[in-house]
C-alpha cells in the first residue's frame, strides 16, 4: 500500500517503513506526526481525492533535523564588476512512516 501526501508545498509518494525528507517541522526527534493531506492512497483498490481524500491519513515518527547538500550561488556582471558568492543549506526534517490509513 502507498499513498501521496503533501507537506510543505511538495509531493511526497510514501509507502509504509519508508524514511522521507520534508521541510522543516516544528517536532523533536521521536515525536508522533500525523499527515493529513492525502491526495491518493494506492494499493489493491486506488482511491483518488478531488483533492485531498476525507478520513485518510499517514502516521510519521520524527527520526530527527537534518541539512541539505550546500549550494553555491554566484552572481556576476562583467561590466559592472558585480560578484557576489554565497552559499545556502536547506534544513529538513527525516520522517519514518510508520502506517497508512485510509
Amino acid at each position: 500500500m502507498y499513498a501521496i501526501v503533501q507537506s510543505g508545498g511538495h509531493q511526497y509518494r510514501v509507502t509504509e517503513g519508508q524514511t522521507i525528507r520534508v521541510q522543516r517541522l516544528e517536532a523533536a526527534a521521536g515525536d508522533k506526526v500525523t499527515l493529513d493531506q492525502v491526495l491518493m492512497v494506492g494499493g489493491a483498490a486506488t482511491r483518488v481525492g478531488t483533492p485531498l481524500l476525507e478520513g485518510a491519513s499517514v502516521h510519521a515518527t520524527v527520526v530527527g533535523d537534518v541539512k541539505g547538500d550546500k549550494l553555491t550561488v554566484f552572481k556576476y556582471k562583467r561590466k559592472n564588476r558585480y560578484r557576489i558568492k554565497t552559499g545556502h543549506r536547506q534544513q529538513y526534517t527525516e520522517l519514518k512512516i510508520d502506517a497508512i490509513k485510509g
